[in-house]
């Protein structure tokens, strides 16, 4: 096993992401390469506990990595998601009755959070953890990686709103974009830094 750097502050972070691979192999390159990052850093993934798509990619680069996994589920997610029970790389398996019931367990139980790319499940997390920050419900930092241009558009959106007064332009700090992998854990700590500042 390899020896793990610890990070300040940031025991665990909750990915979101798809559940699917994406049109580019990118996708899940970007996902397996993030999960090594965390477990040279000897953070633990919190993630939905999918084996397929990116969300795989991340748990499977971060069990190469030699770190540790807790996969957050529904029972019929789970069964989708997880085709091949023969390859677990999970350590710890939470399923949940209710996706609101594991919402609140993922972002209750990391110290931070990062989205890669996804569909519709990855934007209502995303919007959920927004506006608990923006409540000032949740004071953690999050990350968005702006792989391929995926978020583009979600970048143009929020300055769209911010334009046309439906959200404050201090809200803009509620979360940082990167274009690299290998620029979220500085981003997360940045961040970190900022909100105990």
């Amino acid at each position: 096993m390899k020896k793990t750097q610890k990070t300040t502050d940031i025991k665990k972070i909750c990915v979101f992401c798809g559940a699917k691979s994406g049109l580019t192999p990118v996708y899940e390159e970007a996902g397996f390469r993030l999960g090594q990052l965390m477990a040279q850093k000897g953070i633990e993934l919190i993630y939905g506990a999918g084996g397929v798509g990116v969300m795989g990619a991340v748990a499977s680069g971060i069990k190469a990595g030699g770190g540790k996994v807790t996969g957050m589920t529904l029972g019929r997610l789970f069964e989708r998601e997880r085709p091949d029970l023969a390859d677990m790389d999970i350590d710890t398996l939470k399923v949940f009755s209710h996706l609101f019931m594991r919402k609140v367990a993922m972002t209750k139980s990391a110290d931070a959070f990062c989205i890669l790319p996804g569909g519709f499940g990855t934007m209502d997390e995303l919007f959920e953890l927004l506006v608990l920050r923006q409540l000032g419900i949740i004071d953690k930092p999050i990350v968005i990686l702006n792989i391929n241009y995926f978020y583009d558009n979600l970048q143009a959106l929020i300055h769209q709103l911010i334009r046309d007064e439906f959200v404050s332009a201090n809200n803009v700090s509620l979360l940082g974009f990167v274009d690299k992998v290998e620029d979220i854990l500085p981003e997360i700590e940045r961040q970190l830094k900022e909100i105990k500042a």
